[in-house]
């Protein structure tokens, strides 16, 4: 499951990820992004995720699907609080990416929100 947090504004997006992410989430978060870099162009993200326990299949590929389609409009991600598995992963797969990544602790919230915004 997933919500759009209150900081969101103008290009910079957060959103806080609890449980499995499904299909379904997809299938409504998907859309919203894809208004949003339609009318601010890339956009940064903030991605809570001290909640986040994983995806199942369909969500993953949505997830590849989305990531492969949108690689260039994202300029900055800050994963917030996620499991050191999550954060090994994004590390991995960030010299792929055309945005900056980083990772921050949950006790750093507002420095992610900082970054991105910068």
């Amino acid at each position: 499951m997933y919500r759009v947090l209150d900081e969101t504004s103008g290009n910079a997006v957060g959103i806080k990820v609890e449980g499995t992410l499904t299909r379904e989430d997809y299938e409504m978060l998907v859309p919203y992004l894809e208004r949003l870099i339609a009318e601010s162009g890339p956009i940064n993200l903030v991605c809570e995720m001290s909640q986040f326990t994983g995806m199942d299949v369909g969500a993953f590929w949505e997830d590849f699907k989305f990531s492969l389609h949108h690689l260039k409009d994202f300029r900055r991600i800050a994963i917030v609080g996620g499991q050191a598995w999550l954060e090994w992963m994004a590390k991995g797969v960030e010299p792929f990416l055309k945005t900056e990544l980083r990772c921050f602790p949950s006790t750093d919230y507002e420095q992610a929100w900082n970054w991105v915004r910068s």
